[in-house]
């Protein structure tokens, strides 16, 4: 039986070169910032929960992505796993970043650059819709993002909702990493 490629490789195959450029000390730097300045905050759970309200999902997640991929604010109807914390390499939030563009897909597992990431394989992300986080000059510190278990359509609406919450989410980040610096 062949193995399937990594997620990374796919990522690779895909034209995202940007995976390895995830690493560049310049934007980790910045990315740890904003992962220090977004604990606990309650703004940002509340935006996270309005886009999934907004959206008729259950579940919406804001991830930062520095050495690895922190889930700093989340909402899940049913916890499909409790953990925080993923590598870069399995995260649908680093897809997201590396391309650059909203990320909009209403079949993962049918997607093939979602297809192999552990979350899809898995069945906890059938459907998913991801906003990358621009801080300004390129710095892409992470992704607001919607999915559901199950596949499902995005409307235009969908897809507008969540990018303007993720405009306030990067206001909001901007504001807490200026209180760090």
């Amino acid at each position: 039986m062949e193995r399937p490629a990594a997620p990374v490789d796919v990522l690779r195959a895909a034209g995202l070169q940007g995976v390895d450029t995830m690493r560049s000390p310049e934007r980790l730097a910045k990315a740890r910032l904003v992962v220090e300045g977004a604990a606990g905050s309650s703004l940002l759970s509340a935006l996270v929960d309005l886009a999934a309200r907004w959206t008729g999902t259950g579940w919406a997640q804001l991830s930062l992505l520095a050495d690895e991929q922190v889930a700093t604010a989340v909402r899940r109807v049913e916890p499909a796993s409790t953990e925080r914390v993923t590598a870069l390499e399995d995260a649908l939030c680093t897809v997201t970043v590396l391309s650059g563009d909203v990320l909009v897909s209403a079949d993962t597992r049918t997607h093939p650059w979602l297809r192999e990431l552990p979350s899809v394989a898995a069945g906890h992300v059938g459907a998913y819709l991801g906003v990358p986080l621009d801080l300004g000059n390129g710095v892409l510190v992470g992704a607001l993002c919607v999915y559901d278990p199950h596949p499902r359509d995005w409307s235009e609406r969908d897809v507008g909702l969540v990018c303007d919450v993720a405009d306030i989410v990067v206001l909001e980040l901007r504001r807490v990493t200026a209180l760090r610096t």
